[in-house]
């Protein structure tokens, strides 16, 4: 009988789109659909009940599932660019340029300092806020390449768009002042 199936003309291909459908696309497009649901618990969830509705009632589980997402997470997304990106646009501000508009009141470290600068060493980076004050937060460097440097934010912004561990890329001139991370060992071991 099942022999007698396979054998039939595009009975191949109708399996092979059967376990396409019903068994690989749920879970990807789940995966994909999760993305916009902004409480990781609830990803994990989604995707743990996934296995256990009933193989043929999944597609439609998924496109449900699809719905919440738009309904609960997309506003959540859209506030966010909208938010970053059009209402309170960042720009990151030279530290350089502001020390030489105001050199007796805006200071900077030394060209020595930042030079010193290395991976795991902090350094503050302002930040201009449309129609917001702006903000100086502390980034941990985690690459350098010459006076290009890349470093993980350290702070809550409380006026800028940015997410704490979020990812900075920022010249040497951008820097406002460095904590060396020896200096933060010698801090610790002497409050000990």
């Amino acid at each position: 009988m099942i022999s007698d199936l396979l054998i039939a003309q595009g009975a191949i291909g109708t399996f092979m789109v059967a376990i396409a459908v019903f068994g690989f696309a749920p879970g990807m497009v789940l995966a994909l659909i999760v993305r916009l649901i902004p409480d990781l618990d609830r990803r994990r969830e989604l995707q743990a009940e996934l296995y256990e509705v009933p193989r043929w009632d999944r597609l439609f589980w998924v496109a449900q599932q699809f719905e919440v997402a738009l309904r609960t997470g997309l506003p959540v997304h859209i506030e966010w660019f909208w938010g970053r990106y059009v209402w309170h646009r960042c720009t990151l501000e030279s530290g350089l340029k502001s020390h030489r508009e105001s050199p007796h009141t805006f200071e900077i470290p030394d060209r020595e300092s930042k030079s010193a600068i290395r991976p795991g060493d902090r350094v503050k980076l302002m930040w201009s806020v449309a129609r917001s004050p702006g903000e100086r937060m502390w980034v941990t460097v985690t690459h350098r390449k010459g006076d290009q440097l890349i470093g993980i934010l350290d702070n809550y912004a409380v006026f800028a768009f940015l997410k704490p561990d979020e990812k900075m890329k920022f010249h040497i001139d951008d820097i406002i002042d460095c904590i060396f991370e020896e200096d933060d060992v010698e801090e610790a071991e002497l409050a000990a």
